[in-house]
């Protein structure tokens, strides 16, 4: 609109001009050099124009041939850098999809046609990564390294050559000098962090976390898991040098993630030797309250070893209380009815959980301890052949007898960092692996006949409670011969 109504006035304003020249003749007289020249006025302005016009013309011919040269040697740049950038974007393409030889050879083209050496070098190094060699990609790296533009970026791609050929040392090197100079580098921080774990070197770990989180560079509750676990391994390791410090490490777990079981067992058994049992009390009722486990329960069972059994049984019943809804508070409420050889109320409680879905292997042994009770031994006999073929559960309800709650390899402590650290879950390895503890079902208690049932309750020996039995603590002082482990349970 606006170009339309510039024309409209440059189209009034020329027939103005050309009427009033039309009404207002006159003439144009010049001398020069004593020539003497008149043509009328109108005509000396059309020659003054066209002259002013073939002026610029001229001027423009002169200035164009004058930067033809440097034109036509930026064009050719130009066109260069476009066919450069073309390879850089194949080499690219081809190397996020795994063709390792275009990458290759699209990185040489794209090295040859741009003036970039950084770029290049990088770009050859993740060509070399795609087509799998190796070597050329960290020797490529380690050209990178000498320019402080690149140098992170070299770091990264150094460090993760060395973590895939699991060389931790040069992992932690070259993650190390990255975590210091780029604040914001997460991946340096995972790359740092996972080699210090897998090195088993808690303590630096522990380190390393607490930088990380204060960098943001993971979520405050992952941190509060992922510490508990290293903290716990790390007080693990010392417990026998130095159980000071390890009681202090520990407890600092336990502050970090309350529901953290292994963490919270090691606790309770540090505390109690340092004769400090309404400490060790307290951690283990603050496990049960947020995630209630079998080993908390075994372990709060025989916290106190001069409690006799009527006291235990009602501390138990408190530690239920705690979180009263959940399975394994129920379970802990089974056993201890059946210790006292309350078959009634041990059956009311336990229907509700069989009903629920197939009774594991778990949960058939109890029943058959209650069948057991109530003097039915056929159907004690069937319960424990359903619990010799259920399905396991990765409870920790098959201790060993002579071991501790969580007897977990230093492997295991490094799995376990990630699983609980980032997914919140417990690890079983021995389930894991198949290794469920031969005794838990006894085999004879499938094959034994009916037995004179003797005068407590009606059980049989060597039938139903052998499953039951197996979580007793005779070795402890203080606990009577008679005395099984209330929870039923372990780890």
């Amino acid at each position: 609109m606006i170009r339309f109504v510039l024309a409209i006035t440059v189209a009034v304003m020329t027939a103005f001009l050309g009427a009033f020249l039309a009404l207002n003749p006159g003439r144009a007289v010049f001398e020069f050099l004593g020539e003497r020249m008149e043509m009328p006025f109108v005509v000396a302005v059309a020659i003054l124009f066209v002259s002013t016009f073939l002026l610029f013309v001229a001027i423009w011919a002169v200035y164009k041939l004058w930067t033809s040269p440097d034109k036509f040697k930026n064009l050719y740049a130009r066109r260069r850098k476009e066919q450069g950038f073309d390879a850089l974007e194949r080499a690219l393409i081809a190397s996020a999809a795994g063709d390792g030889e275009t990458a290759v050879r699209q990185a040489a083209r794209a090295d040859a046609l741009l003036d970039r050496p950084a770029l290049s070098q990088l770009l050859a190094a993740r060509a070399a990564e795609a087509a799998g060699n190796l070597e050329g990609a960290e020797d490529h790296y380690q050209t990178l390294l000498e320019d402080p533009k690149t140098r992170v970026v070299a770091r990264r791609g150094l460090a993760q050559l060395a973590h895939d050929r699991a060389d931790h040392e040069l992992t932690i090197e070259h993650a190390t000098d990255a975590f210091e100079k780029a604040k914001g580098a997460r991946w340096a921080f995972d790359a740092l962090f996972d080699a210090q774990v897998a090195q088993a070197d808690w303590q630096t770990a522990h380190s390393t976390l607490n930088e990380g989180e204060r960098r943001k560079h993971i979520p405050a509750d992952r941190a509060r898991r992922r510490r508990a676990v290293v903290l716990t391994a790390a007080a693990l390791e010392i417990e026998t040098d130095d159980p000071e410090q390890a009681r202090e490490l520990v407890e600092t777990a336990v502050r970090a993630a309350a529901g953290f079981a292994p963490a919270a067992a090691l606790a309770s058994r540090l505390l109690a030797k340092a004769r400090r049992h309404k400490k060790a009390a307290d951690v283990l009722e603050a496990c049960w309250t947020a995630a209630p486990h079998p080993a908390i329960a075994r372990a709060y069972h025989f916290l106190r070893k001069s409690d006799s059994k009527a006291k235990r049984a009602e501390r138990l019943k408190a530690l239920a209380a705690l979180n009263p809804d959940h399975r394994e508070s129920k379970l802990l409420l089974v056993q201890i009815a059946l210790d006292n050889g309350e078959a009634v109320h041990a059956k009311r409680i336990l229907e509700p959980l069989m009903e629920l879905g197939t009774p594991t292997a778990r949960l058939c042994a109890v029943a058959a301890r209650l069948a057991r009770l109530q003097g039915e031994d056929d159907l004690a006999r069937r319960w424990m052949t359903r619990a010799a073929a259920g399905a396991a559960e990765p409870d920790w309800s098959d201790i060993d007898t002579e071991g501790r709650a969580f007897a977990y390899a230093p492997e295991d402590w490094k799995r376990m960092v990630f699983i609980y650290g980032d997914e919140a879950r417990l690890i079983h390895p021995r389930y894991e692996r198949f290794e469920s503890n031969a005794e838990a079902v006894p085999e004879t208690a499938l094959l034994e006949a009916p037995s004179e049932k003797v005068e407590t309750g009606g059980v049989t020996p060597g039938s139903g409670t052998a499953y039951y039995e197996q979580t007793r603590q005779p070795d402890d002082p203080g606990v009577a011969d008679d005395e099984a482990d209330s929870s039923g349970q372990a780890a």
